[in-house]
């Protein structure tokens, strides 16, 4: 769906051509999804899976967050995330009901992001005088930035470039004594 989608673009896209490429039957597809925007909503939520390592990450707050910025940010060139997600988001701009799962999922994402830094905090891994809201918008603001660089320059630099901006965005929020057992 998401190569679909980059090659032809959400408005050109039709369920015929996501069932020929999923090798499924036009009706299982609309079987399964009253509408495009029904399946396209769908695509948007399972983009935003945690990383598979993910649970090796448990019990440090700012490991997780970490790693959530990386993989978030650091999709790799052939992956067609992104060109997915800015297809999405410029649809959404003239759709109501994609404008409404963007947000949807923004606010989702928003609360876990909170939820990390608010962990964080408890544990004495975040700086106690950081406010979670405020920290989740600049780091997504950021890491939004970050992904658009790398769309326009795929280059190592810029992705060492984004990897070092993470570093350097976690590294500032964290307590002193949080450095050791972070990884």
């Amino acid at each position: 769906m998401y190569d679909l989608i980059s090659e032809y673009g959400i408005e050109n896209l039709t369920m015929r051509q996501i069932a020929d490429a999923a090798k499924v039957s036009l009706g299982t597809i609309t079987y399964h999804f009253s509408n495009k925007k029904a399946l396209i909503t769908m695509a948007l939520d399972a983009g935003y899976a945690l990383p598979e390592d993910w649970d090796s990450f448990s019990g440090s707050p700012v490991s997780q967050l970490r790693r959530i910025a990386q993989f978030y940010a650091f999709e790799t060139p052939k992956s067609r995330w992104w060109r997915f997600w800015v297809n999405h988001l410029a649809m959404s701009t003239r759709d109501g009901d994609l404008q409404l799962s963007q947000g949807r999922r923004l606010e989702r994402q928003r609360k876990f992001w909170v939820k990390l830094i608010e962990d964080g905090i408890r544990l004495g891994e975040i700086k106690s005088e950081v406010d979670p809201e405020t920290l989740v918008d600049e780091m997504l603001v950021e890491l939004h930035g970050l992904v658009t660089m790398q769309l326009l320059r795929p280059t190592p630099k810029m992705r060492a470039y984004a990897r070092d901006r993470i570093s350097k965005i976690i590294a500032a929020i964290c307590t002193p004594q949080a450095g050791e057992k972070i990884r």
